[in-house]
């Protein structure tokens, strides 16, 4: 099956199907624990080093996304 055709298949689901679907994929991105922790790490560096953004800037760029369509 090719993303394409999951995506349709997945447009077809209901609202709580689409849900339990959100979950299992949520779980699945988890399970590779020491990735997630490696990157929950590298991100806690980065807003260490003075990578930070207030939310006034997170809005405006979430604004600008939107725009993009994405």
């Amino acid at each position: 099956m090719t993303l394409t055709e999951l995506k349709l298949e997945v447009k077809s689901l209901k609202l709580e199907e689409r849900l339990d679907l959100a979950d299992f994929l949520a779980e699945q991105d988890m399970a590779s624990d020491a990735a997630r922790r490696a990157r929950i790490e590298r991100r806690m560096k980065s807003m260490d080093r003075g990578r930070k953004v207030t939310q006034e800037q997170l809005l405006a760029i979430h604004g600008a996304l939107e725009t993009l369509g994405l």
